[in-house]
């Protein structure tokens, strides 16, 4: 176990640096539970994240600048993300920059529509830097609070006994979103469609 311990030491924040990047929570919620577990060093686990995230919105945000909608339209991830992440442009003007952090999937298109807009840059790279901190830390505290719970029960249940736990845990959380949230979500969005004054156009 010690040379999983020392890879994960060595390219650990590479991995969280890059998947924010990119975008995603999965590798920086698995870093903050490797964190609580005293693997990695919590404060620098924060840092990569915000900073992951933050440059990689200031890069999508300067192709959106360069050739925004030429680039959505050329990767179907973008192409198909765009309606949603237009709408929740148009509806939460002020307030979008923050609401795409927490929407796995449209990060990258809507930097991009960013760059497309009439946002000074400046500003953008202002509410960044609050939108990457606020967002590093709630997550780092999932995250801390997951691994400080994996721990307890692998320390009572033993390994067997966590895969269980994290098992049942993955297909409730599934079960409960196809159950609740995926309908009202597709409906509402089919509901601003459908008010649309240009849709079908």
């Amino acid at each position: 176990m010690e040379w999983a311990q020392q890879f994960v030491e060595q390219y650990g924040y590479w991995a969280i640096f890059l998947w924010t990047f990119i975008e995603g929570e999965s590798v920086f919620i698995a870093g903050a539970a490797l964190a609580a577990a005293g693997v990695l060093t919590p404060w620098k686990v924060i840092v990569v994240a915000a900073g992951g995230a933050f440059f990689g919105h200031l890069v999508f945000f300067a192709l959106g600048r360069w050739k925004g909608m030429s680039i959505i339209n050329a990767v179907p991830a973008f192409r198909r993300h765009y309606p949603k992440a237009n709408l929740i442009l148009d509806k939460y003007a002020h307030w979008s920059v923050f609401i795409f952090q927490y929407l796995y999937g449209t990060r990258m298109v809507a930097a991009i529509l960013f760059g497309c807009s009439t946002i000074d840059f400046w500003r953008f790279f202002a509410l960044q830097i609050v939108n990457c901190i606020t967002w590093a830390l709630l997550v780092y505290a999932v995250g801390h609070a997951l691994g400080f719970a994996g721990m307890i029960i692998l320390e009572h249940f033993g390994l067997y006994g966590l895969i269980a736990v994290i098992t049942l845990t993955l297909i409730l959380g599934g079960w409960l979103y196809w159950r609740y949230a995926h309908d009202h979500v597709r409906n509402h969005f089919r509901n601003h469609r459908s008010e649309d004054p240009h849709n079908g156009e």
